[in-house]
C-alpha cells in the first residue's frame, strides 16, 4: 500500500512546540496521511500519549525521539526504550544499532540549531534528512549533496512544531503499513520525498518532489 509518512513531528511534550495530538490527528487527516514519527526532544512521552490514543487507531505511529548529542541531533525511529541516557553521538548510534533502530541525522546543516554538519561522515548513522520543512532551500541542498557524497538514503520530514506544519515534507512509500517495514524502506531509500504538502515548505508553496 502507499504510506505518507511524516517522519519529524514535534507534539507538546517538547518544550518548544505547540502541537497537541489532537491537532496532529487533524491535520494528518486533512493532508491525507497515514502515518507519522513521533520525535520530541530527548523523551518519549508524545509517542505514547499517541500510540495510546484510540483515535490514531488507523494512523501507523512510529516510535521516535530527537536526541541532543555534543556533537549535533540524532532521530532514533523505532525504539520505545531509545538510547536516552548519553550526550554522545557515537554512542547512542551504537546503542540505537544494537537495539534495531534506524538513526537519522535532522537538519544537518542548519546553524541555528545543533547540527552535525560534515560529522555525518564520522557517524555510522543510517540516513540524512534531506529536506526538513524549517530548513532553509541551500541548507538541504547541502544535506542532500552529502547524502550523495556518503552514499546514504535521504529521508524528509516536517519538523513540524505547529498545527499547520504538520505534513510540510512527507515520504511516499509503497510498503505494508507495519514499522519493520517502513523503516526497512526507509533504511534501503526506497520511495520518493515530497515537500509543500498542503502549505508548502517555508515560504512559496508549491509541491516539490526529491529523489
Amino acid at each position: 500500500m502507499v504510506i505518507m509518512l511524516d517522519a519529524h513531528v514535534h507534539t507538546n511534550s517538547s518544550p518548544d512546540s505547540s502541537l497537541t495530538i489532537k491537532q496532529l490527528l487533524e491535520e494528518m487527516q486533512t493532508k491525507g496521511l497515514n502515518a507519522v514519527a513521533v520525535t520530541d526532544h530527548d523523551t518519549m512521552e508524545g509517542f505514547r500519549r499517541v500510540k495510546h490514543s484510540s483515535a490514531f487507531r488507523d494512523i501507523l505511529v512510529i516510535p521516535g525521539v530527537e536526541i541532543s548529542t555534543d556533537q549535533g541531533d540524532l532521530i532514533v525511529l523505532g525504539l520505545e526504550d531509545p538510547p536516552l541516557g548519553s550526550r554522545d553521538a557515537g554512542q547512542v548510534i551504537e546503542a540505537a544499532h544494537a537495539a534495531g533502530g534506524l538513526v537519522v541525522v535532522p537538519h544537518p546543516f542548519d546553524a541555528r540549531r545543533p547540527s552535525l554538519g560534515e560529522r555525518c561522515g564520522m557517524l555510522k548513522v543510517d540516513a540524512i534528512e534531506i529536506v526538513n520543512g524549517k530548513c532553509h532551500r541551500e541548507e538541504n541542498k547541502q544535506a542532500k549533496g552529502i547524502a550523495k557524497v556518503l552514499g546514504l538514503p535521504g529521508i524528509g520530514g516536517s519538523d513540524a512544531h505547529r498545527k499547520e506544519e504538520v505534513g510540510m515534507v512527507v515520504n511516499v512509500l509503497s510498503c505494508r503499513s507495519d514499522i519493520g517495514a517502513v523503516l526497512d524502506a526507509l533504511r534501503k531509500g526506497e520511495g520518493t520525498v515530497r515537500a509543500g504538502i498542503g502549505g508548502g515548505i517555508g515560504k512559496g508553496g508549491g509541491s516539490r518532489a526529491y529523489m
